[in-house]
């Protein structure tokens, strides 16, 4: 019976082993508790590798590159960068995604971080949580400069009269459809540039685009007379943030504290004024005016 009873204890123990178990527990009916490993969360994965691999969407002036040499640049590229020397982490530029994308890439863990302002609203979060607010970014409605004809403005656009152009599952799909539903619209496919967008509207294929100011006045800049701003009040304004998977909230406090000193030191309004983003970007109000 001894012998029946250290076979059997020697099988139980082997078992456990081959499940790769952190700890066990025999109560005083014999009957054995297994405990399995905890599954490593994105901040423990960051830890052990010293490193934050980035999934990133371009989006001048956030995060622009170079043609030639691929090369990133911009204020999200900067603020990273940053971000990563504050917390001693190598930053990994992993992976260019669409925008709607950007949140699987987190789920299937292709990356620990969407580094890149993240326009927080609700058909893109499934799966992601965010950090606080990096600034808040200004969403206007353009046009093509010409004469005559019925003018669209933000007081007519929601007219069977008027087209706008879109991105499938883009925040410029969804303010259309919420914002403007009796206007017509071109839906173009996922990850399509926006540059697109506005040939759309330079060839008569649509009236209105929205843009992120960015990316307006970047192309009003480089093609003066060709496109303008329908209106000096946005169509809409959002909070922009980091992007982090659904239940990682010790990582996003570890990168709150060092947002929080980057606003509070004055370095991520200087990025905005360094990268000429100031038509397009807000800072945080810091709550401070009786000092100024």
């Amino acid at each position: 019976m001894k012998q029946f009873l250290t076979l059997s204890i020697t099988c139980v123990l082997s078992a456990v082993v081959a499940w790769g178990v952190v700890g066990t527990r025999i109560d005083k009916s014999g009957a054995v508790t297994v405990k399995e490993d905890k599954k490593e969360s994105v901040y423990d994965r960051v830890v052990r590798t010293d490193k934050i691999r980035c999934g990133y969407a371009l989006e001048y002036p956030a995060l622009d590159i170079t043609p030639n040499s691929g090369q990133l640049s911009g204020i999200f590229y900067d603020l990273t960068q940053r971000i990563g020397d504050l917390l001693d982490f190598e930053i990994v530029w992993a992976e260019e995604a669409g925008w709607s994308d950007l949140s699987t890439g987190l789920e299937n863990n292709r990356y620990d971080l969407a580094c890149i302002g993240k326009w927080i609203y609700a058909p893109q979060t499934k799966g992601a949580i965010f950090t606080m607010p990096t600034y808040f970014s200004a969403v206007h409605a353009y046009t093509r400069v010409e004469e005559g004809g019925v003018k669209p403005d933000l007081s007519n656009l929601d007219s069977s009269d008027f087209t706008i152009a879109t991105i499938d599952g883009e925040l410029n799909y969804y303010l259309a459809q919420d914002h403007f539903p009796h206007a017509k619209t071109i839906e173009l496919p996922a990850l399509t540039d926006p540059g697109l967008l506005i040939q759309n509207i330079l060839t008569n294929k649509a009236d209105v685009v929205f843009l992120a100011a960015g990316i307006a006045e970047r192309f009003m800049k480089e093609n003066p007379g060709k496109i303008k701003q329908l209106s000096e009040k946005p169509v809409a304004v959002f909070d922009t943030a980091y992007m982090v998977k659904s239940g990682e909230e010790e990582f996003v406090n570890v990168l709150n504290a060092a947002l929080r000193q980057l606003h509070s030191d004055g370095y991520i309004r200087s990025l905005i004024k360094k990268h000429e983003g100031e038509a397009a970007y807000k800072p945080l109000r810091q709550q401070y005016s009786e000092w100024e």
